[in-house]
């Protein structure tokens, strides 16, 4: 068999597998207990009462169906298995972490502290930059440049890509159907721009879409089951990876854009609230989901397909830059 088609059949596999677990989730999954803000007087509001009592956490099920199906499939084959080391079982094995970090937050009475999360994201995020140095070069391509970055900087700017990749991505997971949607779309342009270079992760980032579309089929509005931080953690870990191994990690920006923006602007407002007392766009709700649906009143099904129709014009504005420039 050729590589193309065990990689075919590996998601295949994980796509019948993720639709049959998730029509009926296990008993042990939590229920999501709504989201809550605090207006200016203290007192907590509900803002997603559509999603509290639903089961959520079913990120554990669709990470497990794509490392365990990955390995499985890509290990005994000769055409595919001289990709698969132990750089390759190590991000596996970080992404298994990711992922429980994330179920057990889920799981958890009492949702854990943004420091506690911060900290165990930023642990993985050491430990898959680490993971990356020391089996790959440092050279890096900027849409034509190709220069060289010391290693203790590359650590430094992995370390960096890795948590805002975890931290945006499980921001935008608010809507139904968005970040599934997004994440499938983006994986799926990494694996048509970068497919020679990427190599065997190409092939994970195909299996890994085809998990969350099967998700998609219970995700979107309105939705029967939610990934949580589970699988939102975990797929933003594994687009960071993807950029890192493209040796063109600075095209995470526009690649991500759109998680950058509903997002990413939120973790930046918040964070020169706190440390500089200014309120940045003041009349702006994040994350911009937010915004759309509660301030200009978009459905829910409007809302993911803008980001989608957004994920695909930046993808496709990637893969020219990348074709021109080189």
């Amino acid at each position: 068999m050729s590589s193309r088609f065990i990689i075919l059949i590996a998601a295949a596999v994980a796509f019948v597998l993720t639709l049959l677990l998730l029509a009926k989730p296990f008993g042990f999954l939590p229920r999501d207990g709504g989201k809550f803000v605090t207006d200016k007087n203290g007192n907590k509001i509900e803002i997603n009462k559509n999603s509290n009592g639903k089961v959520t956490g079913v990120g554990l099920i669709m990470v497990i169906v794509f490392l365990v199906v990955s390995s499985l499939f890509f290990m005994p084959f000769d055409q595919i298995k001289h990709s698969v080391g132990a750089e390759f079982y190590a991000y596996v094995i970080l992404m298994f972490v990711m992922m429980i970090t994330g179920y057990l937050d889920d799981a958890a009475k009492s949702p854990w502290g943004e420091l506690v999360k911060g900290i165990l994201d930023l642990i993985i995020a050491i430990a898959g930059a680490v993971v990356f140095v020391l089996n790959n070069p440092t050279n890096v391509n900027f849409f034509g440049a190709r220069f060289h970055i010391p290693v203790v900087l590359y650590v430094i700017l992995a370390v960096a890509l890795i948590w805002g990749s975890v931290n945006v991505t499980n921001c935008s997971d608010g809507v139904d159907g968005l970040c599934g949607t997004v994440s499938v779309i983006e994986m799926l342009a990494f694996t048509c721009i970068f497919s020679r270079i990427l190599g065997i992760y190409a092939a994970l980032a195909v299996v890994f879409a085809f998990v969350i579309a099967a998700y998609l089929n219970y995700n979107w509005n309105p939705s029967k089951v939610l990934m949580g931080d589970a699988g939102s953690r975990t797929i933003g870990f594994m687009l960071a990876l993807l950029a890192m191994k493209s040796r063109h990690p600075f095209v995470f920006i526009p690649m991500s854009f759109v998680f950058l923006f509903d997002g990413g602007l939120g973790l930046l407002k918040l964070a020169v609230l706190r440390v500089f007392k200014v309120n940045l766009f003041k009349n702006i709700r994040f994350p911009f989901h937010d915004h759309l649906k509660k301030n200009l009143k978009w459905s829910v099904p409007k809302i993911a397909i803008f980001f989608a129709i957004m994920e695909v014009v930046f993808a496709v504005i990637t893969g020219v830059i990348v074709h021109v420039c080189g």
